[in-house]
């Protein structure tokens, strides 16, 4: 698979370190420019599915952008720099930043920093969307919890009875049982606003 990538690189050798690396594997080039002014925009048309970096000193505003591109299309982010202030650093993990190199820019590393970039990003990634996924699964399982608490008040049942209720109506209705409960939760707000 081909890795579409955008690089923004402030000066012309670090462009010709970058890509020289980048067209010997797996990569192409989506976007290049010398300045990071266009970088959410591209981000937005190119899709790339990389961004590799190289400034001399990075700043408050790209690292905003890249907040802002990491939130809207979450892909692995490359920084190459000389700037190794300790708040930079984090500013930069903090906005999504995949690596963050200092003094590092030599075309043997490229590769490995950016395999390695890309793998940390899938596996943060994937526990991300786990941790998403499981906040969920806790919300509904309240949500149910308490949608089985109005049925056995209402009808005077056991909680294993009002839960086989609440199933075979998302059955029959063909809703998730979640959303039958909230729906019940939401009608017994309706007819009494103290639940």
């Amino acid at each position: 698979m081909v890795t579409q990538t955008v690089i923004i690189c402030d000066s012309e050798a670090s462009n010709t370190i970058i890509t020289k690396a980048l067209n010997h594997n797996d990569f192409e080039i989506a976007f290049n420019s010398t300045s990071v002014d266009q970088l959410l925009i591209n981000c937005e048309l190119q899709r790339p599915d990389l961004i590799v970096i190289s400034l001399t000193t990075t700043y408050p505003g790209l690292l905003d952008q890249l907040k802002v591109i990491n939130q809207q299309y979450p892909l692995p982010i490359v920084i190459f720099s000389q700037d190794e202030r300790d708040d930079t650093i984090e500013n930069a993990i903090k906005a999504g930043v995949s690596a963050y190199v200092v003094d590092g820019l030599r075309e043997n590393r490229i590769m490995p920093i950016l395999r390695t970039a890309i793998a940390r990003f899938e596996y943060h990634h994937a526990v991300q969307q786990e941790l998403t996924d499981l906040k969920a699964t806790l919300s509904e399982r309240k949500v149910i919890d308490r949608a089985k608490g109005l049925i056995m008040e209402q009808r005077r049942c056991s909680e294993e009875e009002a839960y086989t209720l609440l199933r075979s109506t998302a059955m029959s209705q063909n809703v998730r049982i979640a959303e039958l409960a909230q729906n019940i939760i939401n009608a017994a707000q309706l007819l009494n606003p103290a639940q």
